[in-house]
């Protein structure tokens, strides 16, 4: 099915929609006053929620700014999910982070939202150890889910994830540093050009100054 004909439930769209309360608040506090002056109880103020509520969403006020990704990495797994056996895994996960982040760029909100959670990340110890190790943990089902597809060794699925991953962060760090630089740039840009300088570098090529 089409990603544009599904419909959620009216218990997953309330579901989503907590999420966004939560990692809106999450957001905006840790911008104002920073992460270690916010408890999960200022965001669970901020977002209309008791704190029990806030924990069966989230483990630590850290992860409470990643809710959002959780829509992706749900696209992510479908597209792992679809392939078979002689598929080009990479090439597909190449076309999904494309089509991600032209989605990102149709939308300003989330788009905007997607990028202050990685300057945030970068900024931030705690949230950058929360985001590596959730993506450790993704990591390990991304492997799982690909190995169950397409009948690959888990070494060469790794090998394909570990690589995608790589070129995700790359692609979010260099459109960071772009906006803290003042000269912010389209995501796409710098996606196609993270593309290159990864292929380049993992094909030998000689690196010049």
């Amino acid at each position: 099915m089409d990603r544009d004909e599904q419909q959620p439930s009216l218990r997953e769209r309330r579901r989503r929609q907590t999420e966004d309360e939560i990692g809106n608040a999450a957001l905006e506090l840790f911008e104002r006053q920073g992460v270690a002056a916010t408890t999960a109880e200022d965001i669970a103020r901020a977002a209309g929620i008791s704190p029990r509520t806030f924990f069966r969403f989230c483990a630590t006020k850290e992860q409470a700014v990643m809710l959002g990704d959780r829509e992706l990495e749900t696209d992510l797994l479908a597209e792992l999910g679809a392939l078979r056996a002689g598929d080009d895994a990479y090439a597909a996960l190449e076309t999904y982070w494309h089509d991600a982040l032209t989605r990102l760029g149709a939308d300003p909100t989330s788009g905007d939202r997607f990028l202050r959670v990685r300057r945030l990340a970068l900024h931030e110890p705690t949230v950058l150890a929360t985001s590596l190790r959730l993506d450790a943990e993704r990591t390990e089902l991304r492997v799982s889910t690909l190995v169950a597809s397409t009948g690959t060794t888990p070494l060469r699925a790794r090998a394909v994830v570990d690589a995608f991953s790589t070129m995700v962060r790359l692609t979010l760090e260099e459109w960071v540093r772009s906006v803290e630089a003042g000269d912010p740039a389209d995501p796409l840009t710098v996606y196609a050009q993270c593309r290159v300088a990864f292929r380049e570098a993992v094909a030998g090529s000689r690196v010049t100054a």
